[in-house]
């Protein structure tokens, strides 16, 4: 189980061909849960929307926090479990995939996850159609609704980055000492 060079023996193609095939699916499944949330769960997410929203928002109960708090986590499960299983599917097939093959798996699918989520949930959901049940309470008005840029900037955040390596790194080692 030593560190091998990525060889990509299976080819090239059907290492992208799991990837996106596989990974379209998990990205379709942790971003139903993540609509779930958004929708049954909206004070599980106001940290994630612009200044001007939070502060013309009201508070969130004590029962809310505790709802998105448990939604967010069943929600962070979701995603690291469906990139992980994707990533374990091919790591089972070529028993000789490497640390770094599996990495960038890893990578690749957080990236596309990010783009689902930048993508349809922030730009066309959030910013575009804005439906009723998204909106807080006193926000109608808010420009934050249609600050396409500020999600562009949250993604872009050192804390993204840091969470995006760190998963990367994580999930790759995992399945690489496990497979």
């Amino acid at each position: 189980m030593g560190m091998v060079a990525v060889d990509f023996s299976t080819s090239y193609a059907q290492w992208w061909g799991h990837t996106l095939t596989y990974g379209s699916i998990a990205v379709l499944l942790s971003g139903s849960v993540l609509l779930a949330v958004v929708f049954l769960r909206p004070y599980a997410l106001i940290d994630d929307y612009p200044e001007d929203i939070r502060q013309a928002a009201p508070a969130p109960t004590a029962g809310q926090k505790r709802a998105g708090l448990i939604s967010g986590t069943v929600f962070v499960i979701v995603i690291f479990a469906s990139i992980t299983a994707v990533v374990w599917a091919w790591g089972a097939q070529p028993p000789e995939a490497s640390f770094l093959e599996l990495a960038l798996m890893t990578f690749a699918l957080s990236v596309m996850f990010a783009l689902f989520d930048l993508l349809i949930i922030d730009w066309l959901i959030i910013c575009t159609w804005r439906p009723k049940a998204l909106v807080y309470p006193g926000t109608e008005d808010s420009a934050g609704w249609r600050d396409y840029g500020f999600h562009v900037k949250e993604q872009l955040q050192p804390k993204a980055l840091l969470v995006l390596v760190g998963a990367t790194s994580v999930i790759g080692l995992l399945v690489w000492g496990l497979t």
